[in-house]
């Protein structure tokens, strides 16, 4: 009876699990981008931007340029109160310069060849830093459970909606993750150099890059190969950058500016407690990660130690980063991952300890929940009826990276965790 129940559950897993997955393509494709134009694409901006710079040696920055992305994107340039109003620069090119070095490829098809090569690379890519964190966190995954685990990431609410947004967050949590597990393979120069490449979205990065710079200095003479290849490939992105497109910083941190008022650029914390005192909280919990995570400063980067202390310094950096966009949250991966496989130690100790993982587990599974119920009420209700609810799956959102940190920092707090040489199996 024992050997049936074990036979049996992976496969009930895997069911469930192509249910969840469908349910939140239902959701994404027929309610939550119902209004969307058919040709929206974040791509495109990335996409044309590259393709100017390098074929026509214009500056992607100016409001001319954004006009001409939202004319295709919206059929006309956006309505603008003044000149110099954020609005000029609205869904234009927003990334670092250096962005178009990684997309030189691209320029030589059109653009609908590009944005079906960009969905494929970004599901690889995602389904790779799945694998490739399951191996950091030395999980013994059968294929089955694989299987799941691959629906249920390329079937949660943050992966179908960058892709569907075709946003390259994908692509740079991707590289971040590539970079990490390179890492704790030992490969310290590979790791430096994807870990600059991952910076195309520096907001990711910053806070990691910080602490990092605390974990090599505290073992300079092995580790320090980290540090010189991320400052060469840096240098040679920034150069580059600067020798297409001289003072694009300046540019950059202009557009950077603008792109904060009209996507509304507001962490939790602005949300909390207000924009004005919103940097100062974001200051104070950043301190505090840290401080939990001085510890580990001297641990290899194979120790279960470091990948926590990797962890929860991104999972603290989807809270303070200027987005409550979930597409980011793919960060939260290994944060979950990490909780997965020490879920043990945090169900033993304390009550908040206890509670922080339960809320986590709920967030987790509340979207694919909410999917199923609007795609099952979707066979006896009209269409325009169901898209008065289109946010339910969304309510807990932002607060998804939030139990993830908090849960992360009980865990360290108990100081109890396997050594790096125990292999977990992934059970579901």
């Amino acid at each position: 009876m024992k050997n049936w129940q074990l036979n049996v559950q992976p496969v009930a897993w895997l069911i469930l699990s192509i249910v969840a997955a469908s349910s939140m393509e239902f959701y994404v494709a027929k309610i939550w981008s119902a209004n969307q134009p058919a040709q929206f694409s974040d791509f495109y901006a990335p996409w044309w931007g590259a393709h100017e710079v390098f074929l026509h040696g214009r500056n992607p920055y100016t409001p001319e340029f954004a006009h001409e992305i939202q004319t295709v994107i919206y059929g006309k340039p956006a309505a603008v109160m003044y000149h110099g109003d954020p609005a000029e620069l609205a869904g234009g090119f927003a990334y670092p310069l250096y962005a178009v070095l990684l997309l030189w490829p691209t320029i030589f098809v059109s653009f609908s060849v590009a944005r079906v090569l960009f969905l494929i690379v970004s599901m690889l890519a995602t389904l790779a830093s799945l694998v490739l964190w399951l191996r950091g966190f030395h999980f013994r995954v059968p294929p089955v459970q694989l299987l799941t685990l691959a629906l249920l990431t390329i079937g949660s609410f943050p992966v179908l909606q960058g892709l569907r947004l075709q946003n390259l967050s994908l692509i740079a949590a991707a590289l971040l993750g590539l970079s990490l597990v390179l890492l704790s393979a030992g490969h310290l120069t590979l790791a430096g150099i994807f870990l600059a490449a991952s910076t195309l979205k520096p907001q990711f990065t910053i806070v990691l890059v910080l602490w990092l710079a605390f974990w090599t200095v505290s073992d300079w003479r092995r580790r320090q190969s980290l540090a010189w290849s991320f400052l060469a490939s840096m240098l040679l992105l920034i150069g580059g950058s600067e020798w297409l497109l001289p003072g694009w910083i300046g540019y950059f941190l202009r557009v950077v500016q603008a792109y904060r008022q009209y996507t509304f650029g507001r962490s939790l914390l602005d949300v909390w407690f207000t924009p004005r005192a919103g940097p100062y909280a974001a200051a104070v919990l950043l301190v505090a990660v840290l401080a939990l995570c001085w510890q580990f400063r001297c641990h290899p980067a194979d120790s279960p130690g470091f990948l926590l202390a990797i962890s929860i310094v991104l999972a603290a950096t989807l809270v303070v980063i200027p987005t409550l966009a979930p597409h980011a949250q793919l960060l939260l991966l290994p944060g979950f991952l990490c909780l997965h496989r020490f879920r043990s130690v945090l169900w033993r100790s304390m009550r908040l300890a206890r509670l922080s993982l339960l809320a986590a587990c709920i967030l987790l599974v509340w979207p694919w929940i909410a999917a199923a119920g609007l795609t099952l009420a979707a066979t006896l209700l009209p269409m325009s009826a169901l898209l008065r609810w289109w946010e339910l799956p969304l309510y807990p959102s932002p607060l998804f990276p939030l139990a993830i940190l908090l849960a992360l920092a009980c865990l360290i707090q108990t100081r109890t965790w396997p050594s790096s040489q125990d292999p977990g199996n992934l059970t579901l």
